[in-house]
């Protein structure tokens, strides 16, 4: 009996969950936006139901040293549109949230419209973290190795030059492969990307999971959603066509998905999957989600682009 109650609380243990934004109350762009009333009714949940909102730092180490992080949540902002700091940072404010903000540098630089200036991401700063976004915001995996370093340290030293501290870098798009993650790993103490999934002590530093909350959604829902482990997973790509995917997992089937192809329940054999769907990639930006139940494990994956 005494052993039950000392294994308990390990079963209890959920994930942590880091949510991304993008725009606020700008309804020209509903792919990337997020009404204001969502953001309160979101932060209202949250508040109600003995959510701690936390530096996204704080988050992941604690997860990485296998504590308790059911209750942990982190929020991320990129691109630094205005919207945010006109519509959205009062509302973080009220509710004492922090925040990372993720600086797309040139639009800033160059005065680009829809974007801060240095004086209003100075006054953001009062309040949340200032972290990269690359300097042209590029899609990363169509240009060479220099391309992807010049990008980099353009926007590193713009934004070192301002005083702030930057450790870390969301992919524009949310696009990268083995090669980018390879490029980029050495500069940054952490690495952000778009996939859905949670956090927990199997957590990768150069390569975090991220849920966007855009449109009407309940978080109550995104809440739910756990880390799936994947032992040994591998998404082959050969010529654009997915010729396989494999892993081990501790269920007797687990479904997939393919962007364009849609969801597959595939059996295991003492836990071990292998998936050949030889799929021609249909898109540039492909997703590859591993799911059982409200576990999930994503995938991004883009058309190789040659002499890259």
């Amino acid at each position: 009996m005494r052993l039950i109650f000392f294994l308990l609380p390990l079963f209890l243990w959920g994930d942590a969950h880091i949510f991304l934004y993008h725009r606020f109350n700008d309804h020209r762009h509903l792919y990337t936006n997020t009404d204001i009333k969502v953001l309160i009714r979101q932060f209202e949940y949250l508040k109600t139901h003995g959510y701690k909102v936390v530096d996204s730092r704080v988050l992941l180490q604690k997860a990485k040293n296998g504590e308790n992080v059911d209750k942990l949540v982190a929020f991320h902002i990129d691109d630094s549109f205005k919207s945010f700091y006109k519509y959205a940072l009062p509302i973080f404010k009220k509710y004492h949230y922090p925040f990372t903000l993720f600086v797309y540098v040139e639009g800033t630089q160059k005065h680009f419209g829809d974007f801060m200036d240095w004086d209003q991401i100075r006054e953001v700063a009062k309040y949340g973290d200032i972290q990269c976004h690359s300097y042209a915001h590029p899609h990363l995996t169509k240009l060479n190795n220099l391309e992807i370093i010049d990008d980099t340290m353009k926007a590193l030293n713009i934004l070192r030059g301002k005083a702030y501290k930057i450790d870390s870098y969301a992919y524009p798009y949310g696009e990268y492969n083995k090669r980018v993650k390879n490029i980029l790993s050495p500069l940054f103490t952490y690495i952000y990307n778009q996939n859905e999934g949670a956090i927990d002590k199997n957590v990768d530093f150069k390569d975090v999971a991220r849920i966007a909350l855009t449109g009407d959604v309940k978080i109550a829902n995104r809440l739910n959603i756990k880390n799936l482990n994947v032992e040994n997973l591998q998404v082959i790509v050969k010529n654009n066509i997915i010729t396989k995917v494999s892993g081990k997992v501790p269920y007797k089937k687990i479904e997939i998905y393919i962007t364009k192809l849609g969801w597959k329940w595939v059996s295991t054999k003492n836990g071990y999957f292998s998936y050949t769907p030889n799929f021609k990639l249909k898109k540039f930006r492909n997703r590859v989600i591993l799911r059982y139940n409200n576990s999930i494990k994503g995938v991004m994956i883009t058309k190789e682009i040659k002499n890259k």
